[in-house]
């Protein structure tokens, strides 16, 4: 049986002192845009950074990213919300996959049960287009893909180009829907067809990819 080492320990105490941070914050303004929109709004120039670190700080645990992306856009409209909402997943996603891999898999696995296994057989491929077809599948939440990513054999430049294209439909079309609302929603309309016509590319370019692959 293996035994985690002291710094593993550390490790996994300050995951989860933060993970509960992140519970906290979302129970108090996941819920309400409201008061989100006023603590952004109050930190003046700094709120887009605000904004990041609350989407790292809360996709540590569970939380789903499209509701991240949605309050992007409705909190900096159209093309700030796609922006910051893309920045954000990236920046969580990279902060994830890096804490899995230093705490390892036994770790990982305590905190996401039955779930990991689903995402070591999404990423069974090992490369960029297995990360892109994981991501543009609903099938696991963001956080946990992230997670299951860095403990795979997976390496960091295929995960982050994945997780670049893989993440750019959700951001652009939450990030429309969040910013069309109460408005004319012609031009977030455009931008939902946009988040779907870069959906179903990604989907089959590396759909295609994996195919070469697996024939090669």
């Amino acid at each position: 049986m293996h035994v985690p080492s002291p710094p593993q320990l550390r490790l996994v105490g300050f995951l989860l002192a933060v993970a509960i941070g992140g519970g906290v914050v979302w129970l108090l303004f996941g819920s309400d845009l409201d008061a989100v929109r006023e603590v952004i709004d109050e930190a003046g120039a700094w709120g887009p950074l605000v904004y990041v670190g609350l989407h790292v700080l809360l996709t540590l645990v569970p939380v789903s990213k499209n509701v991240l992306a949605l309050a992007a856009g409705a909190l900096f409209g159209l093309t700030a919300g796609i922006a910051l909402s893309w920045v954000g997943s990236m920046v969580s996603a990279a902060v994830t996959f890096a804490i899995a891999r230093r705490i390892g898999r036994t770790a990982v696995a305590a905190m996401t049960g039955d779930r990991l296994e689903r995402a070591e057989g999404l990423l069974r491929e090992e490369g960029f287009n297995a990360v892109v077809m994981a991501r543009l599948t609903p099938v696991l939440p963001f956080t946990i893909l992230n997670y299951g990513a860095g403990v795979s054999a997976v390496a960091w430049r295929p995960y982050l180009l994945g997780t670049a294209i893989g993440a750019l439909p959700g951001s652009v079309g939450y990030a429309a829907l969040g910013a069309s609302a109460g408005s004319d929603a012609r031009t977030y309309v455009i931008a939902g067809v946009v988040a779907g016509v870069i959906f179903l590319s990604a989907f089959l370019a590396a759909r295609a990819g994996s195919r070469r692959r697996t024939s090669a």
